[in-house]
């Protein structure tokens, strides 16, 4: 017997003798779950019916029902009405990714200093893949944003919300659809702080600049540049909220 074989044995048994509901359901969604993942199950397919898992899996549609529930909150399957309704296979995106990372945030005590190390690894290795492998279309999307700096430097709301669209379009500029994931579930809790105080006007300009300059390594294909420039503007950030030596320490992979 194979490994994936052993593994879905364990998960059935899970299923079959589990005394509780949430048990068994989870266990039948992992089930569901490998057989999309693995393309046993394609991408616009139609999972069984409800009576169909029933049967076949020796469960209540209640269970049934909370393991399609499980599939479509991560993204993975939709519900269609009408004559041919059911629940059907999506293919697994960037929003899956993101929410799942998403929940595991809110679902455990991740600390803010936690959230910039992460950025400080991804952001900088981001930058140099977007000097690398940017599109016109990128360029023109940041540059459009740059544009907007002076419109918005006044007010550290709107400022937010400009400072945290750059950040995404540069990792999504970098064509790397695990960091844009990983960043966009991250990034409001992240961004936020750029609504404190300590985010004056004159720290509005200084981060308006800095983006100005690793964009237009970007744009010259100066991965080394665009790399260096994204380090020093993600450690002053720390150093803007007193995290500097703890966010580099965990970054490089030094934190006890």
């Amino acid at each position: 017997m194979t490994n994936k074989a052993r593994t879905k044995s364990r998960k059935l048994m899970a299923v079959a003798s589990g005394s509780d509901s949430g048990l068994r359901s989870s266990a039948l969604a992992e089930i569901l779950q490998e057989e999309i993942i693995q393309g046993w199950l394609s991408v616009g397919e139609s999972l069984p019916s409800e009576r169909d898992l029933m049967v076949q899996y020796s469960v209540s549609r209640a269970t049934v029902r909370e393991a399609l529930r499980i599939l479509g909150a991560k993204g993975l399957t939709e519900v269609r009405r009408g004559r041919l309704g059911g629940s059907y296979v999506l293919a697994p995106s960037t929003k899956t990714i993101s929410n799942s990372v998403d929940l595991f945030i809110q679902g455990h005590d991740v600390r803010f200093v936690d959230l910039v190390a992460v950025r400080s690894a991804i952001e900088p290795v981001a930058a140099a893949q977007a000097a690398r492998f940017r599109t016109e279309e990128d360029l023109a999307q940041l540059n459009e944003m740059l544009a907007e700096a002076d419109k918005v430097i006044d007010d550290i709301e709107k400022f937010s919300e400009w400072n945290l669209h750059w950040h995404l379009g540069i990792v999504r500029a970098s064509q790397n659809p695990l960091f844009l994931s990983f960043m966009t579930s991250i990034s409001s809790a992240l961004y936020s702080a750029t609504e404190r105080e300590e985010f004056n006007l004159e720290t509005r300009k200084t981060v308006a600049q800095a983006h100005r300059k690793i964009t237009k390594a970007i744009e010259a294909g100066d991965a080394d540049a665009a790399r260096r420039r994204m380090m020093r503007h993600v450690t002053s950030y720390a150093q803007e909220l007193d995290l500097s030596t703890d966010v580099t320490a965990r970054a490089l992979g030094e934190a006890e």
